[in-house]
């Protein structure tokens, strides 16, 4: 092996570790001081990230490292690239919230340890790769939820911390029964005992699906996303997600598949698909809409799941290209929600009028992030969905169930849009929040335009 092939693992570690660590010994309490960790880990992430697609163009990939514990593929790039992108517009749109936080220089510290926990987890290909990343991972993300430190976020973040501590024994108890049906440490479709093997399947998918907040593991959302601090959400509706996603894809990709496996999971993403749905409908503040809408944008996720059994390579690109529409969408959309609540004092959608006549960047910013989440073309979220449908066709009634869903969510992403072009006083203000917004919908868009070419590329090296 040379020290290329593992430049892939070894560049975010040396980077985000070091960077990690170094901010929280600059930030000193003065504004210039957190402004140059800040910038510092901005800069970071944005290395990490060309590294990455660096190493991915020049065809790095296909092989195994440190007794087969890591694997350098295709997937893995794609989901760094997407924790990355997340964690970089989770920050840049929390600067002029976070400046005045005592644990600013924590939360900056936090995220690039929660992107570089998901780095590790997409490169995993073993039992103990997954546990410790998922390990440094989430940990993060249950002190970013409470980073602020007010009542409302520390007592979402409890909830949060005490829904993951069910998901992650249930984790630990599923990789042990994994273990002890395959006999191995690394993921193998070689199965010995499988009636113990389709049991820890199923405590890992639980596991997973708590994270990611699916159907019916949901319970933890509306809390957690309306109560703590649109900063730290941001960073956990996007990036957090992948936490949840990343290791359930490994398990199903590299399992043995089964039907029984393939009936659960079209039955969980269609109650997804509709609980998430009309729960949302019955929203009138921004962020719980978001909440709700996020239980149905896991179902589109499920559905793809679901057909790894059926057309692995098409719901292989699937998950990658909604992964990367998802966690853009979604961190740039909680930044929005922040900005107008801030100036109109409201998260309700009436906070929203008057929007599209004072700052038409703002307005279109947010929508064209909303439409991404609709799945209108050409934007990024489109080809997610689009990939999606085309990953079931081998059911037609379910591309039939996903794609009216996708039609029923317009009911209440449509609203969000109609109230900026309402009569009302909003004010323009400018602030970095404002500025992600916008800068995430441009990325969409830009996204959109690769994303076919994306698609061909991935199949090709997928084989």
């Amino acid at each position: 092996m040379s020290f290329v092939e593992y430049l892939p693992v070894i560049v975010p570690s040396v980077l985000l570790v070091f960077s990690s660590i170094v901010v929280l010994y600059i930030d000193n309490g003065r504004n210039d001081r957190f402004s140059i960790s800040f910038n510092l880990a901005i800069i970071t992430m944005i290395v990490t990230l060309v590294a990455e697609v660096v190493f991915w163009a020049k065809g790095i990939y296909g092989f195994y490292l440190f007794s087969k514990n890591v694997y350098i593929d295709v997937e893995a790039y794609l989901f760094s690239i997407a924790a990355l992108l997340g964690g970089i517009i989770g920050l840049l749109g929390g600067y002029d919230n976070i400046i005045n936080w005592k644990a600013r220089a924590s939360l900056i510290s936090l995220t690039m340890l929660l992107v570089l926990g998901i780095i590790y987890m997409s490169f995993s290909f073993s039992v103990i790769m997954i546990l410790v990343s998922w390990a440094v991972s989430s940990a993060a993300t249950y002190v970013i939820a409470m980073a602020r430190k007010d009542f409302r976020s520390t007592k979402a973040g409890i909830k949060y911390l005490v829904m993951g501590l069910i998901s992650s024994s249930l984790m630990i108890m599923g990789f042990a029964l994994y273990v002890a049906s395959t006999g191995s440490l690394v993921f193998t479709q070689q199965v010995l005992y499988e009636p113990l093997f389709l049991l820890s399947v199923g405590l890992l998918s639980v596991s997973f699906l708590f994270k990611i907040g699916s159907f019916p593991f949901q319970g933890w959302l509306p809390d957690v996303y309306s109560m703590s601090d649109r900063t730290s959400i941001s960073i956990i509706s996007s990036v957090g997600k992948l936490i949840g996603i990343v290791p359930l894809f490994k398990v199903l990709v590299y399992s043995d598949p089964n039907k029984y496996e393939l009936v659960i999971y079209i039955a969980l993403a269609i109650a997804s698909l509709f609980v998430g749905n009309f729960i949302a409908f019955s929203r009138q503040d921004v962020s719980s809409i978001l909440a709700f809408s996020s239980v149905s944008q896991m179902g589109f996720f499920l559905v793809a799941f679901a057909m790894l059994f059926s057309d692995l390579n098409v719901a292989i690109v699937a998950i990658l290209i909604q992964s990367i529409a998802y966690v853009v969408a979604q961190a740039g959309l909680f930044h929005f929600v922040d900005h107008f609540e801030r100036i109109s004092g409201t998260a309700d959608l009436s906070g929203l009028r008057g929007m599209a006549r004072s700052d038409k960047w703002l307005a279109f910013g947010a929508t064209i992030l909303v439409l991404s989440l609709l799945g209108i073309p050409p934007i990024v979220g489109f080809w997610g969905k689009l990939f999606v449908f085309e990953s079931s066709f081998a059911y037609p009634w379910l591309t039939i169930i996903a794609v009216i869903n996708s039609a029923i969510s317009a009911g209440y992403y449509i609203p969000i849009m109609r109230e900026m072009f309402r009569d009302g006083e909003f004010v323009k203000v400018n602030s970095t929040s404002r500025d992600t917004v916008i800068s995430s919908a441009v990325l969409s868009i830009a996204l959109g335009i690769l994303a076919p070419l994306l698609f061909g590329i991935v199949v090709s090296q997928l084989g």
